[in-house]
């Protein structure tokens, strides 16, 4: 039976940390998911054409389309460098999948949702390191993960 692990990425150290140790973790028979949630659009961009009217809302409308297409060139690039980590650890192409994922509820909720779509065995996921004070006040991804995620193992790469 293949081992489904589900690789939650994103630009932080802890996330190749957690990308390495899944590649040399899991081996032949493994199948990894690369999982991006993709942030939404910043507030600073936000109208829905009651603010802005003509020549504004159409170079709104422009910087938005740039926005959400630097997004995607910028993650495709994220998802490429870490299929090419794992290829080079001896994965083979068509064991490793990737998903984008829009934010919808939360970063942990939509992370937790998909491992359970996908029926994952394993969630894999690095620590942002945002200190024992800091996380109390903001709440953690990964702590979050851990304590609802259900049918599966969380490992959390320090």
């Amino acid at each position: 039976m293949a081992n489904r692990v589900l690789v939650s990425l994103d630009h932080s150290e802890g996330a190749w940390r957690a990308l390495r140790y899944a590649a040399q973790t899991f081996g032949k028979g493994s199948e990894i998911t690369l999982l991006h949630i993709l942030s939404n659009l910043p507030p600073s961009f936000w109208d829905d054409g009651h603010i802005l009217k003509g020549k504004e809302y159409e170079e709104r409308r422009q910087l938005v389309a740039k926005w959400k297409e630097d997004q995607k060139r910028i993650n495709l690039k994220l998802i490429d460098k870490a299929r090419e980590l794992l290829i080079s650890s001896g994965f083979p192409p068509e064991a490793i999948k990737d998903d984008f994922r829009p934010l919808s509820v939360g970063v942990a909720e939509d992370i937790i949702d998909e491992a359970m779509t996908r029926g994952v065995d394993t969630i894999v996921m690095g620590r942002r390191g945002l200190g024992m004070a800091k996380s109390l006040l903001l709440g953690s991804v990964t702590q979050k993960v851990v304590q609802y995620a259900r049918g599966c193992a969380v490992v959390v790469v320090e």
